[in-house]
This record gives structure tokens, sequence and C-alpha cells, in this order.
């Protein structure tokens, strides 16, 4: 898995270098993952439950009630910080408070967790300024280490939804908004969740987060000499989305490495007016 990702970031770095660093690190801090144990609870025994609630538009798991491993959670986000800790950054003071912390209170860590499953931002900005941090990067780092539990969930969960039928704006295991999305080599729309990683069909003329469908207040535009990679928007609601038109490219790149590749995009967004 190292050297796809590898192989993936160095084909978007050959059409988009200013990505270089920011795909790098977040591969150096992937691959702290590979052998964290994650347990989780039997699900198969709420499987036909869980696929009734889908038939009904309701996500396998409400967000805040993602069963994540609380040890595992802590094992990942230490080693996160930890490896961050021995890089040449001006972060280094509050990362280690951080640790600190994480071995002076053993639910440190999960309630941060808690803080990015419930969107409790005024908590999670609490955390941040008590460590020195900015919200922002510890918001990216707590998300970050959620990432090999909601991994083992989603393969657990693989069979309880079929993402065919499913015809909402939001993911249908947690139910999160959905970051990214992308057109596939037929041109049908896929959603792609900024939690999960889940991802779902969806229709090109529907805004998927209040449902609009008139052509005459969606549109996107996309930034100069960047073939395939545009903004999807809509000023009913006034929010937006990056998608990314595999049929442009050669290689189909996760959508993981994509978010980060576009961060640019949002920044454009966000000076039109989008949220």
């Amino acid at each position: 898995m190292a050297q796809d990702m590898q192989e993936f970031i160095d084909y978007i770095v050959r059409q988009r270098p200013f990505t270089r660093e920011i795909l790098n690190s977040y591969k150096s801090l992937v691959e702290l993952m590979p052998d964290i144990d994650v347990s989780l609870p039997d699900l198969d025994k709420e499987r036909q439950l869980q696929q009734l609630k889908a038939k009904e538009g309701f996500p396998v798991f409400p967000r805040e009630a993602l069963p994540i491993d609380p040890i595992a959670y802590s094992k990942t986000l230490s080693r996160i910080i930890g490896y961050l800790t021995h890089q040449e950054t001006e972060e280094k003071e509050p990362l280690s408070e951080c640790l600190d912390r994480m071995k002076e209170d053993t639910h440190w860590a999960d309630t941060l967790s808690r803080a990015v499953l419930t969107r409790d931002h005024d908590r999670l900005t609490q955390i941040a300024r008590e460590v020195g941090l900015q919200p922002e990067r510890l918001y990216f780092l707590a998300k970050l280490a959620l990432k090999p539990a909601l991994e083992a969930i989603r393969s657990v969960c693989a069979g309880m939804v079929n993402v065919d039928l499913w015809d909402q704006g939001y993911c249908p295991l947690c139910g999160s908004e959905p970051n990214m999305a992308y057109l596939d080599k037929k041109g049908k729309r896929h959603l792609y969740c900024e939690l999960c990683g889940q991802e779902w069909p969806y229709p090109r003329v529907n805004c998927p987060f209040c449902r609009n469908e008139d052509q005459k207040t969606l549109g996107y535009f996309h930034s100069d000499n960047e073939q395939g990679l545009r903004v999807d928007f809509c000023r009913k609601c006034q929010r937006y989305i990056k998608t990314v038109d595999r049929r442009e490219f050669e290689m189909e790149v996760p959508m993981e490495l994509e978010y980060l590749a576009t961060l640019h995009l949002d920044i454009l967004a966000e000076k039109e007016g989008f949220r």
C-alpha cells in the first residue's frame, strides 16, 4: 500500500509540483498506521437493523456513535504526534505537551476524538489552546488518527448498505457530509465522505447539501491551466464541493490525496464567498 501511495503521489506531483511537500508529509504519517490493531464490537448482530435503517435514509451509524476503539485511537494519535516532535518544526513544544497530556490523562485522547466526532468546535478549540496548538492543526491530527478505526469499520460494514440505492447527500455509513466529488470514466458523479472515506453515487445536477436542482443557481469554476479539477457550487446555500473529473486523468488517485492536492481550490472557493 505504501508503494502504491508513493506512485499516486508521484503521479500528482508530476502534474502539480507544488503538492510535493504536503503529500509526502501526509504519506509519512499514514505509514505509521498499518500495524495498528483495531477492536470492533460484533456488528453482524445489527446487520438486519442497519439494512432497514438504510432503506429509510438513515446511515449505519450516527457520526457521534461510531464504535471507535479508544485504545487503537490513542496509540495512533501518540505515534503521529511522537513522530512530529522529532521533526524540525515550531510545534515541537505544544506537540510534546500533547504527549504529556496523554500520559497524565488516559481519557485525553478519547475526549479529543469525541470533540471531532460530535463536531464540538468549542471543546476542540479549548483543548488546542490548552496545549498551544492552532485548532485547525489539532483537528487535522485528531481526525487523521481516526483513520485505522474508520477503515476497519468501513470494511466490516461493507455489506450493510447498497450505495447504488443510497440517494442522500450525506454518507451512508456515518452520516457526515462529503468534502470531495469525482466523475468516473463514464461521467457519473460520486461523493466522498469527509470523515470515513466512504464513496457513493449522486446525481450531477443536485446540490448534496441542500438538494437544490435549479440549474440557474448551480455552477462551477476552475483555476487556470488545470484540466479535470473544478469547484461545483450552489448559490442557494452558498456551499461548494471540489470535483475531480477522472476522465481527464490516466490514473485514478485516492480521494484522500486529491483532497490535499486541491487545497488551493478551497482558497479560491472561499474568496468567491462559498463555504
